[in-house]
């Protein structure tokens, strides 16, 4: 297919598209959802905050966390020791998976058990339990506190496809509180634990047969986890009491893989994560956390890498990503249940990790991030070129979810292709703005970055920040980043305190300093694939003070019209549709000549013509 643009409209220069800004005049950040924490171990720690900022900061949390990993005595019993059963090889009947599952599940237990009651000489305490070399199948491990799981080298602890052996626990599904099946490794108020050693745990998902399924009802048509889904987040919305909240048998939420639920002091180094329901490695409300040198690799759906959920002082470093969807998430709850819980996610480090696949962005902030997030530092992450992320940053919310993100700080990311995005900053994700609460995003610095897209046709903009009218993205500084292979930079509504400094697109240098507002400016970037057409739009002006349309006629010279009142409307185009600040035109007419234009207060700025044949 030929794309004809045509030129005799209205062009812009490199600068005066790179100098593209937003005023909104008389309209100010919401401060309304800042909120104080409410206590706990995951309470602000004031006094840290006093002592370090930035980057020194984030080396005090390392090294804060450092302190605080485990430490165990000595001691150490294998599993075997209690009556488990060691396979050389997988078993296949899943009759007698289960029967031996339930026999090891036992012996684990028992170990666990043991491991966890021992004092030794000079008050040390706990040890190891050994999952030896060979195949170990097993349903739910209960960690206990002072337990060190350590994984023999060529381990492999299979988890059985038998769901009867995942007893519901408290826990938290997509930023919801509920009792649901047991992740895998799951330790509840549990003190100075760990996960160990080269081994593999697979849970053994599959899209056809297990877990997965309930995500997509090709296979199991009424077998999906819709209907639980919109039931838990009505749960959440009308604050029905946790004790209500029961899914599990009967309902179809798969559960996380590893998941410390409300602990302190953990570790989980060295292990590989295979074949996973859902998120693979999920702390959710936990206080000192390490995760280093884990290989994460499932491609199921929403196999996210390692989701710090509401907790303080993580560090997640040296590690392997082999995803399905995001690399690292940093999340704090959906909606009314997180925002009554009040508990953020702060003091978070992701540094020297290696992206290999992952749909999703390698630096994700949100999407469920309701009780605000804040402090968090990635650095030196590096994307292989296998890796195919629809951004190399995404930070999300919307009206429903809301929350704070404030002191998020980005240096040394190497993307090597993106999709969609470079860098997506939005207020618009999944529902926009619902006007069900009022998001902050504030203070985000990205520096030393190398963004590329490999696909140029796909992408739509290499930077798109969405802010309301009410609550301005504010302060978002870029130092010392390139971008290739995008020819629109930016897309920008509802910003402020926005600066580049030493940053270049395609080799051309961005302006230097701050972005000043400047009125009735529209930049319009245009997005051709099959037969619909989109457009990306900039422009200086309230919300409420800008109008959009697409017109339409049968020459290029010609009367236009606009799209939606003509009378053949039906061929020309599905529906309209704008997101934030994209428009699309789902269906045209090859034979027609259109153009889009956007109009500020009397003011139009037209397209260029389009047409293809």
């Amino acid at each position: 297919m030929k794309r004809n643009f045509k030129s005799k409209f209205i062009a812009f220069s490199l600068l005066s598209v790179m100098s593209v800004s937003i005023l909104l005049s008389g309209c100010g950040t919401d401060k309304g959802n800042n909120k104080e924490n409410s206590g706990g171990s995951n309470g602000s720690d004031k006094e840290t905050a006093k002592e370090s900022k930035g980057w020194d900061l984030a080396d005090s949390i390392v090294e804060d966390v450092k302190k605080n990993e485990p430490k165990f005595d000595d001691y150490e019993v294998s599993i075997v020791d209690f009556g488990a059963e060691i396979k050389t090889e997988k078993i296949t009947d899943k009759n007698a998976e289960a029967e031996l599952a339930k026999k090891n599940g036992e012996a684990i237990k028992k170990a666990i058990e043991d491991v966890s009651s021992h004092t030794g000489d000079g008050g040390k305490v706990g040890g190891k339990v050994v999952i030896p070399k060979g195949y170990v199948y097993t349903g739910a491990i209960h960690l206990e506190d002072n337990v060190n799981l350590h994984f023999e080298d060529d381990s492999y602890l299979m988890f059985t496809t038998d769901y009867s052996q995942y007893e519901n626990v408290l826990t938290r599904w997509e930023g919801v509180v509920c009792y649901n099946y047991s992740p895998m490794i799951y330790a509840y108020q549990k003190k100075n634990i760990a996960i160990t050693g080269n081994g593999i745990v697979d849970a053994q998902a599959t899209k056809e047969e297990y877990w997965l399924p309930w995500k997509n009802n090709k296979y199991l048509p009424n077998e999906t986890q819709d209907n639980d889904r919109k039931m838990l987040f009505k749960m959440g919305e009308d604050g029905t009491d946790v004790e209500s909240r029961v899914f599990g048998e009967g309902h179809y939420l798969r559960p996380s893989f590893v998941q410390p639920y409300e602990c302190e002091n953990v570790l989980i180094e060295g292990i590989t994560v295979n074949n996973a329901p859902f998120w693979m490695v999920h702390p959710v409300m936990s206080n000192y956390v390490t995760v280093r040198d884990v290989t994460v690799e499932s491609n199921g759906y929403n196999n996210d890498g390692i989701n710090p959920d509401s907790c303080k002082n993580v560090v997640i470093e040296d590690c392997t990503f082999k995803t399905g969807d995001d690399c690292v998430a940093v999340k704090s709850g959906r909606n009314n249940d997180a925002r009554t819980l009040a508990i953020p996610c702060e003091n978070i480090v992701v540094q020297n990790n290696t992206y290999v696949t992952g749909k999703g962005a390698c630096v994700t902030i949100g999407s469920e991030m309701s009780g605000d997030i804040r402090n968090v530092f990635y650095r030196d992450n590096k994307s292989e070129s296998t890796v195919e992320h629809l951004q190399a940053i995404s930070v999300k919310t919307n009206g429903d979810r809301g929350g704070t993100v404030e002191g998020i700080y980005i240096k040394g990311i190497e993307a090597a292709n993106t999709e969609d995005r470079a860098v997506l900053i939005t207020m618009y994700y999944e529902e926009g703005d619902t006007e069900v609460t009022t998001p902050v995003i504030k203070d985000i610095f990205i520096e030393d970055c190398d963004f590329k897209c490999e696909k140029p046709e796909s992408e739509k903009d290499i930077i798109s920040i969405w802010g309301y009218a009410r609550s301005l993205v504010s302060n978002v500084q870029f130092k010392d980043c390139t971008f290739e292979g995008c020819d629109y930079p930016l897309n920008i509504h509802n910003v402020e305190g926005l600066s580049f400094e030493n940053c270049t697109v395609n080799g051309s240098k961005l302006p230097e300093g701050e972005f000043i507002p400047e009125e009735n400016i529209a930049l319009i970037n245009p997005q051709i694939k099959g037969g619909s057409i989109s457009f990306g739009y900039t422009c200086g002006a309230n919300e409420e003070d800008i109008s959009t349309k697409f017109v339409v006629s049968d020459t290029e010279d010609g009367e236009y019209t606009d799209v939606a009142n003509t009378s053949e409307k039906e061929q020309f185009f599905n529906s309209l549709s704008t997101s934030g600040s994209e428009v699309k035109l789902t269906k045209i007419d090859m034979t027609k000549y259109y153009k889009f234009i956007v109009e500020v207060n009397g003011t139009k700025w037209e397209s260029e013509v389009f047409h293809l044949d």
